[in-house]
């Protein structure tokens, strides 16, 4: 058997030919006009020359922004949308191109390859001598960062150290500037221009190097990996970031700037301010203070979904407002940071509670209704009477409005056994209860909902009186945001749009209606699409059979399944990536299958050449499933927890277990995730090929 696997495994991985597609040419975004088809030309001319083609093209390093949990400010693919509402304003249809290195983007636009670059792009003045750049959209700090020991009080202090910078980068254009002010000499270790911010973070915390300089917002986010590290030193205040045309469009850049204005991309956009509806219809901009959690929001193969978040882009939509995500670690910080004027409303699955007013908090209309249940395992007894129960332990964590109801309830009862976890989720609770911890634990219906769309064990054994309101929450010196929130939720309160979204997080949407086809009767054909995937799998240089039991474990071969989150077809692909990938229409079979091939090809493309091949295919499958990003961050808790970050069975899959617990996703660069999803699915794709080896 072993040896039959590693065959597969040789199989799959070596000689995989991308020459079916390019790099650059990819399909437009679905929600603006669509160009009837990709279209390769060279176009050096300015908007009356754009004009006369109808089609505007948008370059953007692919998956741009799926690099980290947006923890505060604006995604990228806030910048992406912005971009294809310009076009649409302009009249043009959209084309987006791609490519895969930061370094492509100004000579694919000075080639005419493409008409805008749309990303977080420094500017530079070498940069100036090429491109033309618009208004900033966005300003952030340059930052040293070296080993936490480490001190840096001045410029002086920071010569002595060795900068290891990647080529061509904005930061060497930082210290040459410093280096021409102070008329000091500073040493720098110049790298690669490939290498990555991690790599260089690594190299540091391994004492390879002694110090980097990163984008302020990115070393916030990377630095949770990285405890022995620290920003020492701010090198650069407020730099621009904007985007860039040609010099040979400043029509197109004045037009680009006007609609930038009219859109209120601003600078310094998380500044604390605190906004009532007049100030955030000015701004343009709301921003939505969250918790990182499966009910309000979360990353899922790299897209941001949440109920609270679908439904606040939902109302910012409606008023022309872009929505900011402010991400905070639990709900003190939220009504702190409320208060600061960090953001302008907390939406985070919030029960509405008297001690929550008394902190401050105004609660608009109840969005959500739910009831709290008692559950326990599916082979527990249904309770009656809380005398029933007897002295069974009920974990509850005392932070949270159960414990409460609970210590109300123990008046009458006084047998009734608490056990108090702190600092649990809901799901987390639900772990321990199905490791025997304790009988019985307390859970809001909705949230019950999302665990036994993935659990069959659970039983509810007695239903709480009272029902609970969940809300919105605002400051009193907010009546305007709060009457015009009050108003969204009467409108849409149980409407198509809400109820859409309800069954989409908490009505297990997510098991596919099932194909006539469940098992395999006949040795010669596993699916219905074998003779698509044969040809495919030669192409790709996979074996057919690995891509045959991972679409059954998708979609289980209806190529019209789609997922909670919107992946669609017989590889569940998410529209957004399969776009970057170059294809469209994913519930037709051949472009189902060939986009979820491709997907698998570039993530497999993603890990180092240090593992094993089989290895290889473990971690690419996890990362098709949850997101290349939460198995990084698996891999890093798994060298934190003294497993080997190179294999995933009894080491990696431990780790990503662990990802859904607060201690360990809070310190994530992607946050929180349902690690039993992605280990269960290596497995059963494992399982199921194993077994199809043998017919």
């Amino acid at each position: 058997m072993k040896y039959v696997f590693f065959l597969f495994v040789f199989t799959l991985l070596v000689g995989c030919d991308n020459s079916h597609q390019s790099n650059t040419n990819e399909a437009a975004l679905s929600d603006t006009p669509t160009a009837p088809a990709v279209q390769d030309y060279i176009e050096q001319g300015d908007l009356d020359a754009i004009k006369q083609r109808g089609l505007l093209r948008l370059l953007a390093p692919r998956f741009d922004g799926a690099d980290a949990l947006p923890r505060e400010g604006i995604p990228v693919e806030h910048y992406q949308q912005t971009a294809a509402a310009f076009a649409e304003h302009l009249g043009l249809k959209v084309q987006w191109v791609f490519v895969d290195e930061f370094s492509e983007l100004i000579p694919t636009l000075n080639r005419g390859e493409a008409d805008i670059i749309v990303t977080n792009m420094t500017v530079t003045l070498p940069r100036l001598e090429k491109v033309h750049f618009s208004r900033a959209i966005n300003k952030i700090d340059e930052v040293v960062v070296t080993k936490s020991n480490q001190t840096i009080d001045d410029i002086e202090q920071l010569a002595e150290l060795s900068l290891t910078l990647p080529e061509g980068t904005a930061y060497l254009q930082t210290v040459k500037n410093l280096t021409e002010k102070h008329q000091l000499n500073f040493q720098i270790n110049p790298v690669d221009s490939s290498t990555s911010d991690s790599d260089l973070l690594s190299s540091i915390d391994s004492g390879k190097n002694s110090a980097t300089i990163l984008d302020s917002d990115i070393a916030k986010n990377l630095l949770l990996d990285y405890p022995n590290l620290h920003v020492a030193f701010t090198i650069k205040k407020h730099r621009p970031i904007a985007w860039a045309t040609r010099k040979s469009s400043p029509t197109l850049l004045n037009q680009l700037n006007q609609f930038l204005i009219s859109h209120h991309l601003q600078a310094g956009a998380n500044q604390q301010q605190q906004r009532d509806w007049t100030t955030i219809k000015q701004q343009g901009r709301l921003r939505m203070l969250t918790l990182n959690n499966p009910a309000s929001y979360f990353m899922w193969r790299g897209e941001l979904v949440g109920f609270d978040l679908d439904l606040i882009k939902k109302f910012s939509k409606q008023h022309g407002l872009h929505v900011s995500v402010i991400l905070k670690d639990d709900i003190s910080e939220l009504i702190e940071a409320l208060h600061n004027g960090e953001g302008d409303l907390i939406a985070a699955s919030l029960t509405k509670t008297e001690q929550r007013q008394q902190q401050g908090l105004n609660f608009s209309r109840p969005y959500l209704r739910v009831s709290e249940q008692l559950v326990g395992r599916a082979d527990a007894a249904t309770i009656e009477d809380w005398s029933d129960l007897g002295e069974r332990p009920i974990g509850v964590n005392p932070s949270t409005v159960f414990y409460q109801r609970l210590r109300d309830i123990q008046q009458q009862y006084p047998n009734l056994n608490l056990e108090e976890i702190s600092g649990v989720t809901t799901e987390n609770l639900i772990d321990q209860l199905m490791g025997g911890a304790f009988y019985a634990t307390v859970v809001d219906s909705h949230l019950l909902a999302i665990e036994q769309a993935h659990r069959d064990n659970l039983k509810v054994l007695k239903e709480f009186n009272q029902q609970s309101e969940i809300a919105w929450g605002v400051r009193d010196n907010q009546p305007r945001l709060l009457s015009e929130l009050n108003h969204f939720i009467k409108k849409e309160y149980r409407g198509l749009f809400y109820n859409v979204t309800f069954n989409k997080y908490f009505k297990n949407s997510r098991r596919m209606k099932e194909n006539q086809i469940h098992r395999v009767t006949d040795q010669k054909q596993l699916s219905p699409y074998d003779d698509l995937v044969k040809p495919l799998a030669k192409q790709y240089g996979m074996d057919w059979r690995l891509i045959t039991a991972q679409m059954y474990q998708e979609s289980k071969f209806n190529p019209k399944a789609k997922s909670f989150a919107g992946a669609l077809g017989l590889m569940q692909v998410m529209p957004r990536t399969a776009r970057e990938l170059g294809y469209d229409k994913l519930q037709t079979p051949r472009n189902g299958i060939e986009a979820g091939v491709a997907y698998m090809q570039w993530l497999e493309a993603r890990f180092p050449g240090e593992l094993d091949f089989q290895e290889r295919v473990y971690f690419t499958l996890a990362a098709y499933n949850a997101g290349a990003g939460h198995v990084r961050d698996a891999r890093r808790l798994a060298r934190q927890q003294g497993l080997d970050p190179n294999r995933w069975f009894d080491h990696v899959e431990k780790a990503m277990l662990l990802l859904s617990k607060p201690e360990h996703y809070k310190k994530a660069r992607f946050g929180y995730v349902r690690g039993r999803e992605p280990v269960q699915y290596v497995k059963s794709i494992r399982d199921r090929y194993l077994g199809y080896l043998q017919i």
